[in-house]
């Protein structure tokens, strides 16, 4: 199976649709599904952990979060919570991925504020048909 990236130099002059954040605690997912979302047109960011990510928030703002939920410090449940709390966070899309994929998992994630959940693993097709219907649908009524 061939890899149909783009290379570093022809990455800098294609027009992005989008940007997104990807936090994860194993960097090479995080490498995996940046290098997947930079072919798909977005520009990707990552964190490996939620502080990070916090950070991170100062300085971009993301179209669309991905999140894992088992990470150190503060798991990606507790983040998306955090992220709802905050008016500058309340309509941003988040996709809660996961490992855990039991029913109850599923009903947590949403009910935490994330908008889909995506169970892992997930395959290229998946990942791209979840960000394209999150990006298309309207922004969330603000509270």
């Amino acid at each position: 199976m061939t890899q149909d990236f783009l290379s570093p130099g022809l990455r800098d002059t294609q027009p992005k649709m989008g940007v997104i954040l990807v936090i994860d605690d194993e960097p090479a997912f995080c490498d995996v599904v940046c290098e997947i979302l930079d072919a798909m047109g977005y520009q990707a960011h990552h964190a490996f952990n939620a502080n990070q990510a916090l950070a991170l928030l100062t300085r971009v703002k993301p179209d669309l979060i991905l999140t894992d939920v088992m990470m150190p410090d503060m798991d990606g449940l507790s983040f998306v919570r955090h992220l709802r709390s905050q008016s500058d966070w309340h309509t941003t899309p988040i996709v809660i991925i996961s490992a855990k994929t039991t029913p109850e998992d599923h009903h947590l994630a949403l009910e935490s504020g994330a908008d889909v959940f995506l169970p892992k693993p997930f395959s290229y097709k998946d990942l791209e048909r979840t960000i394209s219907d999150i990006l298309r649908s309207p922004p969330h009524a603000s509270a």
